[in-house]
């Protein structure tokens, strides 16, 4: 970062959320409905998101957010809004640390690729040559096919799942009686053929381990000292202190209940604390910019351009929004030919966000700490790109698409209130339930909307709120208008078309 450069930073927003559920304050245009916006001509970025992120957090119900971009390679500007912890009344301000979960795992990567520019390892090295403190165990699939470079891809058929967290005053299982499969979570070993994509929490605990081994330092002193140091993340830090703990954004669950900060026996897949702009000078670190090297001499250009190479496509819910996975971090290509990195990092809480296009020297980084916060994320994104003018993302259109669900079941709403009055109106269709016109035909459709009913509210909606709660509203409130107008349609049927009973 060049030292000519002064960051801005925006007043922080001193404000307190008092909306509770989005569907309750307004209608479905106003709560549910397109967020998008122009971009705005002679409005720059910061004030565009100074005026917008407030409205974003009251629509989805999220306490707070901290958001910080990247222009030229450079952080401009940052911005913090809401709570940060709703039970102290403490708002957020630019200098809040979140835990950004699973961008730890770019941060990693970037400790990894340091050994390889040391000629310490090799990408394409099997992990299991350079790990010496730990027993790997035995698999159904060779070790000789678990490489550096499929650990960080996660492509390396390395299972998924996490470990058990225990709370901050508490002693976590040692990082080796994890990685052995015995601290709640699964043993790391290839439990698929290596090659094919598929997340992994316990592939990001083998490289810190990985580097402990090499180096024959703590992870958490070497990452400071190689990586977040020499790039001035100065708020970012793998160690709990008290003065941390005192300052972190509390986190949220989907229904607002507060989790209480923990640790795990592993760091290097989701167990960094920093702020926006700790982040954002580190996204800046990897775009070009017209005064300082790509890499900013922690890593050389060409290294950058190993982590940003596509190693395998991603699938699933990763595939919605990238094109696929890198060394640590996500990739895409833009309409215009530009490349598109991007990270994201999600737990029990929070979601968090950057999104990058290294040859520009632009990114912006979004923290929050709410589980509620994907969709809130998506539009400011998609802000970023209009008033930036790139090339539509993945990320947008597919947070378009989503919505298309609530639409088409207002649309068999509309279709069958239109009917039912049409047919009031003109005596076509009058209260007879034990008609036999098409008795069959109407028992099998109110059968299937109660059931369809039934396993939206036992089972879908759970799934469906845990990443995109506000759709998930809607979904039901229409999916339940929907079934009662097909009840109605059955209680109602047609009597013009000879006997009724």
């Amino acid at each position: 970062m060049g030292s000519n450069h002064a960051e801005t930073v925006t007043t922080t927003r001193r404000r307190l959320l008092s909306v509770p559920l989005v569907g309750v304050s307004g209608g479905l245009s106003g709560q549910f409905g397109s967020t998008r916006n122009t971009a705005e001509s002679g409005k720059s970025t910061p004030t565009y998101l100074d005026r917008r992120v407030p409205d974003l957090l009251d629509r989805y119900d999220v306490p707070g957010a901290s958001i910080a971009l990247v222009e030229d390679g450079e952080v401009t500007w940052s911005g913090a809004y809401g709570t940060a912890d709703l039970a102290e009344e403490r708002p957020t301000n630019e200098n809040t640390p979140f835990r950004v979960q699973s961008i730890t795992k770019s941060v990693t990567a970037w400790g990894v690729l340091k050994l390889v520019d040391q000629d310490e390892i090799a990408l394409d090295d099997p992990i299991g040559y350079h790990i010496t403190s730990w027993e790997l165990p035995d698999a159904d699939y060779s070790w000789e096919e678990v490489t550096i470079r499929r650990v960080l891809s996660h492509s390396a058929g390395l299972p998924a799942g996490g470990y058990e967290s225990v709370p901050l005053d508490e002693e976590p299982p040692s990082l080796r009686v994890a990685l052995s499969g015995n601290a709640d979570g699964p043993a790391a070993r290839p439990t698929d053929e290596p090659g094919e994509f598929r997340y992994s929490n316990p592939g990001y605990a083998l490289l810190e381990l990985l580097i402990e081994d090499v180096t024959g330092r703590d992870y958490a002193a070497y990452m400071d000292e190689e990586i977040l140091s020499l790039l001035r993340m100065d708020g970012a830090t793998f160690v709990m202190t008290d003065r941390l703990r005192s300052e972190l954004a509390t986190e949220h669950l989907v229904d607002g209940t507060p989790v209480p900060a923990s640790h795990g026996p592993a760091s290097a897949h989701g167990e960094l604390y920093a702020t926006a702009k700790d982040i954002a000078r580190y996204v800046a670190a990897g775009t070009e910019t017209t005064e300082e090297p790509l890499g900013r001499g922690v890593l050389a250009p060409e290294t950058i351009a190993e982590l940003y190479t596509e190693t395998v496509e991603t699938t699933g819910f990763y595939g919605l929004a990238t094109d696929g996975a890198g060394l640590g971090f996500f990739v895409e290509t833009l309409a215009d030919g530009d490349q598109a990195v991007m990270n994201g990092g999600q737990g029990a809480g929070s979601w968090n966000w950057f999104h990058a296009v290294p040859e520009t020297g632009d990114g912006i980084v979004i923290l929050t700490n709410s589980e509620r916060s994907l969709q809130l994320i998506a539009d400011v994104v998609e802000t970023w790109v209009e008033q930036s003018g790139f090339s539509a993302i993945s990320l947008t259109r597919a947070r378009r698409w989503v919505r298309l669900p609530v639409w088409i079941l207002v649309g068999i709403a509309v279709g069958l209130a239109l009917r039912l009055g049409y047919g009031g109106i003109t005596g076509k269709r009058s209260f007879t339930p034990l008609s036999k016109h098409d008795r069959t035909l109407r028992m099998f459709l109110a059968g299937l909307g109660l059931a369809t009913l039934g396993l939206w509210w036992t089972i879908g909606r759970e799934t469906v709120a845990f990443f995109l709660p506000v759709i998930a509203e809607w979904v039901g409130l229409t999916l339940s208008v929907v079934v009662v107008f097909l009840l109605m349609t059955v209680l109602f049927p047609r009597t013009d078309r000879g006997e009724t009973t």
